[in-house]
């Protein structure tokens, strides 16, 4: 798996999603200050934002990117504090720490069970208040082909090539929406020319709204 990152992480090294700049300013608005990017990877958004101003934490379980990333930002005379973790371990932070967190592209590689609790976990270490900007895969707009095994609803694996054997989870809309219970709903696309899937900014709100993973049992049902 780690190679398939690294494959993809070269690609995409440098190069920050459109909808970064948006966040930017949101979180400036805001006084988001302290940010977290998940599965960090080559560290693009992590340098970006740390170019900004803002106080940046991230974590990715490759241990060569993590150390390349602190290397840059060394010689580029930034800071972040970074780390390499397993993002489907409890994460290394206090309850209610971030202003705001990044997952791009990052916590669909893994089974229903673990997204469902790096989610509490998001929940737990966000602030009341506080963003969060998802990229995901989407269910309903992508092709599958015979060269994929179905592991669980929603789940499938490769055959081959540079990303066999790595979870791919597909959500559908109402999934994904259905995770973040007493969330709002900042902005929701999908299909747009850098990126198939959805694009979700959601904001926590003020009080902790325990979280009801329904979803699961309802793709089952749909799958049977």
């Amino acid at each position: 798996m780690k190679s398939a990152w690294k494959d993809w992480h070269a690609k995409k090294e440098g190069v920050v999603e459109p909808e970064v700049e948006k966040l930017e300013k949101l979180f400036k608005e805001n006084n988001a200050g302290r940010i977290l990017d998940v599965g960090c990877g080559a560290g693009r958004h992590t340098f970006y934002f740390a170019s900004k101003g803002f106080e940046v934490y991230g974590f990715d379980e490759d241990e060569e990117a993590i150390e390349n990333d602190k290397q840059m930002l060394r010689k580029e005379e930034l800071k972040a504090d970074l780390r390499v973790w397993d993002m489907t371990k409890p994460m290394p932070y206090q309850d209610e720490f971030f202003d705001a967190a990044l997952a791009v592209r990052v916590i669909h590689h893994t089974s229903i069970s673990n997204i469902t609790k790096i989610v509490h976990e998001l929940d737990r270490v966000l602030k009341p208040r506080g963003f969060l900007f998802l990229q995901v895969p989407s269910y309903e707009s992508e092709t599958f082909d015979a060269g994929t095994i179905w592991i669980e609803p929603g789940t499938l694996v490769a055959r081959g090539g540079p990303e066999k054997n790595v979870p791919h989870h597909f959500f559908r809309k109402d999934e994904l929406l259905g995770m973040f219970p007493g969330y709002a709903t900042k902005e929701l696309h999908s299909n747009t020319d850098h990126y198939g899937g959805y694009c979700l900014i959601i904001q926590k709100g003020r009080k902790h709204a325990a979280f009801q993973c329904s979803f699961v049992s309802g793709l089952a049902r749909e799958n049977q």
